[in-house]
């Protein structure tokens, strides 16, 4: 064999490093055996170990991992951690499919009457919820649930086939008993395999009207006629959440739309869904940010102010691939621009900013919370939460330096100088600050802008763009404090300048 086509790709995994077993969410369990897929593969590679793969599939991402590839072919990287496939060769949107009559167009209507409310409930550490929680929360609620399926019976009408999708088998048979008996029928994944098909053969056949499921006929299942989804389960997975409403999108004869109600408050995008980076409030949306290196633009979460233009964003690495200038005929790399970064003290290489040791030159690199505790245990030592930064331009026998002032939530400070008359003293201004500016100035113009600071009187102008530090770390010197670490981008335990936790 010279090559393998796995359709439903989203279900293949890596193999765990400790025992060879794919490891799965649990959404997505039940879905195939936890090693098949690897162990089909393998097999067929002992023959063959230049076999490719190609996955098929409409949900290229899973819980817990994100993209299922690392680089698109349009130019951008998904992921820089490995995944089951590298590429994806060719894509093609939901709403091009939907535009070109290829799908059945989605009429999304939020539950506006009757809904659940999980927002109390807390994922494992999966990223799911315990079909316990679960359990308990819906018990609580049979009021709702009764008024969701009188409401789902009135809007269906009109309807041909209509799919229930249930949180667990209670929640399944509480909402079977509120419907139509001689209409209706229940699947779960206890129900008798003679039985399911007979089932499903007559709601095939428009001989059954309602047909409740839990997590049995979420992917692969094809029945055309079905113009209603009703969603009654929770669910933090994208790729589920749209395989679900896939299935009222196949094209049928009379069929005009799907109408897909979530009584759950999902709140998924059905056409661009949020898949990597989570969400990191509720005030991010996707923002557009130009690379300064190879101008690539990136998507990342970022804030908006009210006119709509970039106020911050959170991305931490260009995405972009890009060619190997030294050897054109290399595959493309990813672009090695960073946004945040921490800097390698040893060897000045900017390195992700959770990174424990340097890419280049493998030295362990100071965790910011260690550096913090042993400064904050020190006597000689001091530590400020920087609230803000103010430049000032020294005089006198100090003509020519330009001195940084941090200052504190509580009005203490530290200070320190850089003297622009000495090329030394501006290429270590630079190395601390100019790229940072660069990401700001980038920022606020929405274009790729990167510099150096070359003279003292264009810093100075730059005093609203200077970065501000998270916390300033200084030590004692007989007559004065010397600023020994400077933490941007900090990510720890401790708080933060205006914070409050």
């Amino acid at each position: 064999y010279s090559l393998i086509i796995i359709d439903e790709c989203h279900r293949v995994n890596l193999p765990s490093q400790d025992d060879g077993q794919l490891e799965m969410s649990g959404e997505e369990k039940g879905e195939s055996s936890t090693n098949q897929y690897q162990q089909i593969i393998q097999k067929l590679m002992q023959v063959n170990p230049t076999v490719k793969l190609l996955g098929l599939t409409a949900t290229p991402y899973r819980l817990g991992m994100g993209w299922i590839y690392q680089k698109h072919y349009r130019g951008m990287v998904r992921s820089e951690q490995k995944r089951p496939f590298e590429y994806c060769i060719y894509e093609l949107p939901l709403r091009y499919l939907i535009k070109k009559k290829y799908l059945t167009p989605p009429t999304l209507v939020d539950a506006t009457i009757e809904h659940y409310d999980f927002s109390a409930l807390r994922e494992n550490p999966s990223g799911e919820y315990s079909p316990t929680d679960v359990n308990h929360l819906l018990g609580k609620n049979h009021r709702v649930t009764k008024g969701i399926i009188e409401q789902v019976i009135e809007l269906s009408e009109q309807r041909q086939g209509i799919m229930i999708f249930a949180a667990t088998v209670d929640h399944a048979k509480e909402i079977y008993s509120y419907l139509p008996g001689e209409h209706s029928a229940l699947v779960t994944g206890a129900t008798d395999s003679t039985d399911r098909d007979n089932l499903i053969k007559a709601f095939k056949q428009k001989d059954i009207k309602y047909l409740v499921n839990v997590s049995v006929l979420t992917t692969g299942f094809d029945a055309p006629h079905v113009d209603m989804i009703a969603i009654l389960r929770p669910t933090q997975s994208v790729s589920l959440y749209q395989q679900i409403i896939g299935r009222g999108l196949r094209l049928s004869e009379n069929k005009k739309d799907c109408l897909v109600i979530d009584y759950t408050g999902n709140d998924f995008d059905l056409y661009q869904p949020e898949v990597g980076e989570k969400k990191p409030n509720s005030q991010s949306q996707p923002v557009q940010v130009p690379c300064p290196s190879c101008e690539f633009p990136n998507m990342f979460w970022g804030i908006c102010d009210e006119d709509g233009y970039l106020v911050e964003h959170y991305g931490r690495r260009c995405q972009g691939l890009i060619d190997d200038p030294f050897d054109p005929g290399q595959p493309q790399h990813q672009c090695d621009y960073r946004f945040v970064f921490k800097e390698c003290p040893h060897c000045g290489n900017e390195n992700d900013i959770a990174a424990r040791t340097c890419t280049t030159c493998k030295e362990v690199l100071v965790d910011p919370d260690d550096m913090l505790k042993k400064a904050l245990q020190l006597k000689d030592s001091k530590v400020i939460r920087c609230a803000g930064v103010s430049l000032e331009e020294l005089d006198g026998k100090d003509a020519g330096k330009l001195k940084i002032i941090y200052h504190d939530e509580e009005g203490a400070q530290l200070s320190e100088s850089f003297d622009f008359t000495k090329p030394g003293q501006v290429k270590a201004f630079n190395e601390i600050f100019a790229k940072r500016i660069s990401i700001r100035i980038g920022t606020k113009l929405g274009t790729a802008q990167d510099f150096q600071v070359s003279n003292l009187q264009q810093a100075l102008k730059l005093e609203n763009l200077l970065p501000c530090p998270d916390f300033v770390i200084a030590r004692k010197q007989k007559y004065y404090w010397r600023i020994k670490n400077r933490l941007f981008d900090y990510e720890g335990h401790y708080r933060k300048a205006n914070e409050l936790r």
